[in-house]
């Protein structure tokens, strides 16, 4: 049984749906360096996790 983690659009759709919750959260609730840190923290989110979940399907 395939893994939903190969296909591409799954990687990078949880990445990106989680960034932008994080980059709301920033956006409304934070600021000063904290805001700064979740900004760096939604990149992070949208770069690197879906080549963790990549590793992670093979």
């Amino acid at each position: 049984m395939a893994s939903a983690l190969r296909s591409p659009l799954v990687r990078y759709g949880m990445g990106a749906s989680s960034a932008v919750i994080i980059f709301a959260i920033a956006f409304t609730f934070a600021e000063g360096i904290v805001q700064t840190m979740l900004f760096v923290l939604a990149v992070v989110e949208l770069l690197i996790i879906p080549q963790v979940l990549k590793a992670a399907a093979e």
